[in-house]
């Protein structure tokens, strides 16, 4: 018989090995960006209700058989961290977790929207977790290689009209935290990533993914190589640039005011990002051999952009939301 409970101080310990088998496969198979929290971390994250979960065990066996993390975000939103299982139940196993997540969460009003990005065998579940009000978006995950010859070559042959007067690139500047936040308000709030997080429906949020990353928490900020776009001394685009590893950096968000859209403005702000990178690897000044970028699958202007400057999809998974309400009217055996 399977049984799904809740991790508490006194049942964590029983998970170090399961965890430990995650976090080996975390990176190659799971394609995670970072290594995942050391183990102990994990138990001081869990008994201070920063990060919440659920295990599952067979009862014919003592061994703890699947694993759920989650955490509750200041910005109204859920982020499920990971669902693993090794057994090959995995639709049953499933049932079990998010019946126990849905009793947990369905009468706090302190979150409006879960999010799951469905990296690696997760994505298995893409057809199970819409039975309980889940919706997936894809994403796809592109990468240009600095070392690639080809891509090098097709990147070199872009050609770009010269901007007109009124326009103008620079670096990312401390005086442009306000304007770039009311950039990415504009820019994102009607979009995808609006759906699974929030924080882009208002101002206020996008001020605060904005010092997200300038202050080093979603991965090393590289103001010189973050691209601004200023129409009249005033940001209207931008182009942000975090270091993810030694060689590796990523693009979390590029974007354009919608009223200077269509105008090639997004591709020349991200020549002017992988300029910069190139220029400051060339003066020993970073490392960076990769630069990765995702978007979804329907963005086919973003897509064909990124093709066009040789970036390459590297792979796509599904990202799943869930609103409250989706949540609370979910009733076993029927479709949400």
């Amino acid at each position: 018989m399977i049984q799904a409970h809740r991790i508490t101080t006194d049942t964590v310990d029983a998970l170090r090995g399961l965890y430990e088998r995650f976090c080996q496969k975390a990176i190659s198979e799971y394609r995670w960006a970072h290594e995942p929290i050391a183990f102990e971390t994990l138990v001081q994250s869990l008994s201070r209700n920063l990060l919440y979960g659920y295990w599952v065990e067979d009862t014919a066996t003592p061994e703890p058989i699947a694993l759920m993390l989650y955490r509750q975000e200041e910005h109204r939103a859920i982020e499920i961290n990971l669902i693993y299982v090794e057994v090959d139940d995995l639709k049953t196993v499933t049932d079990r977790l998010i019946r126990l997540f849905i009793a947990d969460n369905r009468e706090t009003e302190c979150w409006d929207v879960v999010s799951y990005a469905m990296l690696g065998p997760q994505d298995a579940l893409v057809r199970t977790l819409p039975w309980y009000g889940f919706k997936p978006i894809g994403q796809a995950q592109f990468c240009l290689d600095l070392t690639d010859s080809i891509s090098l070559q097709i990147f070199q042959q872009q050609v770009f009209e010269p901007l007109e007067t009124e326009y103008q690139l620079d670096c990312w500047q401390p005086q442009y935290a306000g304007a770039v936040a009311e950039c990415i308000h504009e820019a994102f709030q009607n979009a995808v990533d609006s759906l699974w997080d929030p924080r882009f429906r208002t101002l206020s949020g996008a001020r605060k993914v904005v010092g997200l990353m300038t202050t080093g928490l979603m991965g090393k900020f590289l103001p010189r190589c973050t691209s601004i776009l200023l129409k009249n001394g005033e940001p209207v685009g931008f182009c942000f640039l975090l270091q993810d590893s030694l060689m590796e950096a990523h693009i979390p968000l590029i974007g354009i005011k919608p009223g200077e859209r269509r105008k090639k403005l997004g591709s020349l702000l991200l020549k002017d990002c992988i300029v910069r990178t190139v220029q400051d690897m060339v003066a020993e000044q970073n490392s960076i051999l990769k630069i990765k970028a995702t978007t979804d699958t329907d963005n086919i202007r973003a897509i064909k952009m990124y093709r066009r400057l040789g970036f390459r999809e590297e792979y796509n998974y599904p990202h799943l939301y869930l609103t409250r309400e989706k949540l609370r009217a979910f009733q076993p055996g029927k479709w949400c």
